[in-house]
């Protein structure tokens, strides 16, 4: 344990990938969103935000430049609330002295935008609560702290700001297999200053339920839903001569390893499951699906598959020649090899962010989140789920003009038998 601040951070080994590739096209930025059941007080809340930075000194940073890579330096400097606007997830341009992420406010909404470069979903989560907790504090309410929510005056394991890659995994492995380039719907996109979502809320122990009969998790179910609403996209893209039907669907999965590999760093620690299927010339029913994901994830878990993914990354930024090539060459290698590994490879993202519970002190204060995934006009959108107080919410971020899979979802669950809501956030409308 350690309350010394340091002057420099290290970029954690995913956070490698994501400083090259962002742009105002690929922002990585996400954006977790709380509702109180009061209106803000902005000053206060300024006040929580430079006493809770200070519990996250590897979050009060600036990106630096070295030759051979990038730095995170801290700074004394504190963000400042900013107002929440309908332009979410928008580029910032690091190397300007610019935070990696933005907290927004308005009305009754306390939101958190964050780069992929700084800190995962669950990171980013504990530095929200952490400064709502804080913020209740201060008007006189004790909060309970947890693995989330932190204690802003114990002192910081050094664990957090370490990478959970690097320090759990060895570079050593077998070489992995690069996956061909999978069908990725076509979409019309919208300007980049821009980004639609459409928020869908079912019943959690509704869902819990229909997964148990299936023999299944609630994950691999909702998985199933969004990846045979994809293959529904991808025959209509083959009759309309815009997709091969040689291509694989292929449904990105991110998942927490910290529920695998205990740790309390609060940078990135995911994994991306891969499950993928032809359906070129066969159509697979909802069932075939739920059983292929479960088989898919259940192989990988426990095949070596994760692993072997994480040692290969690992071993990129232990290569000697790598380590010191100049960091313009590098990022241009980053950017190649994530078009190699990733970019190209997946129809969907489906990332969970599992059921959110909050200590009863805290939880009486919050009505709702709102999570939103970064967007990418490459892929068009990228979706997310979480749960809180009994709702399930699947929430689809859009770069797109369309509403194609969004409405494909939406009668995939009518004809389950699952009651929903839906609130679509598209320019001035509440609705299509």
């Amino acid at each position: 344990m350690t309350s010394k601040i340091q002057q420099f951070y290290p970029v954690d080994n995913a956070g490698q990938i994501f400083i090259p590739i962002h742009s105002p096209k690929e922002p990585t930025i996400s954006r977790i969103s709380v509702t109180l059941n009061e209106s803000v007080k902005i000053e206060q809340l300024q006040k929580a935000l430079e006493i809770t930075i200070k519990r996250f000194p590897f979050f009060q940073v600036y990106l630096k430049k070295t030759f051979f890579r990038f730095i995170f330096e801290h700074t004394n400097d504190i963000p400042q609330i900013e107002e929440d606007t309908g332009r979410t997830n928008r580029y910032v341009n690091f190397m300007e002295n610019n935070f990696l992420f933005r907290i927004r406010a308005l009305e009754k909404t306390v939101a958190i935008e964050l780069s992929h470069a700084l800190s995962d979903g669950y990171g980013t989560l504990s530095f929200l609560l952490t400064l709502i907790a804080q913020y209740f504090e201060i008007q006189g309410n004790k909060i309970d702290t947890d693995e989330l929510i932190k204690n802003v005056y114990e002192p910081i394991d050094k664990e957090e700001w370490q990478c959970g890659y690097r320090n759990t995994f060895s570079p050593k492995g077998p070489k992995q297999k690069i996956f061909p380039p999978a069908y990725i719907p076509k979409n019309k996109m919208i300007p980049v200053e821009k980004y639609y979502s459409t928020r869908i809320f079912m019943d959690l122990e509704d869902i819990r339920s229909k997964a148990r009969k299936m023999n299944t998790t609630l994950n691999v179910y909702m998985s199933a839903i969004y990846a045979e609403s994809l293959q529904e996209l991808f025959f209509e893209d083959i009759k309309n001569g815009s997709a091969k039907s040689n291509l694989p669907i292929r449904v990105q999965i991110p998942v927490n390893l910290r529920k695998y590999y205990p740790t309390k760093t609060l940078k990135n620690f995911s994994y991306v499951y891969s499950p993928s299927f032809n359906s070129g010339e066969h159509r697979f029913s909802f069932k075939e699906i739920v059983t292929h994901i479960s088989n898919s994830i259940r192989h990988e878990r426990h095949s070596g598959s994760l692993e072997n993914q994480i040692s290969r990354n690992l071993r990129l930024e232990k290569n000697f020649f790598f380590r010191f090539t100049p960091l313009p060459l590098k990022n241009l290698l980053f950017r190649f090899f994530y078009f190699l590994f990733s970019r190209n490879l997946y129809s969907g993202i489906l990332t969970n962010l599992g059921d959110i519970i909050l200590p009863s002190p805290l939880e009486q204060f919050i009505t709702g989140f709102n999570v939103l995934p970064g967007n990418s006009h490459f892929l068009g959108r990228i979706t997310a789920l979480y749960s809180y107080k009994g709702k399930l919410e699947m929430n689809i971020g859009s770069s797109c003009s369309d509403l194609r899979l969004e409405n494909t979802i939406i009668k995939k669950l009518k004809e389950l038998s699952i009651q929903y809501e839906v609130i679509y956030k598209r320019d001035d409308k509440s609705q299509p």
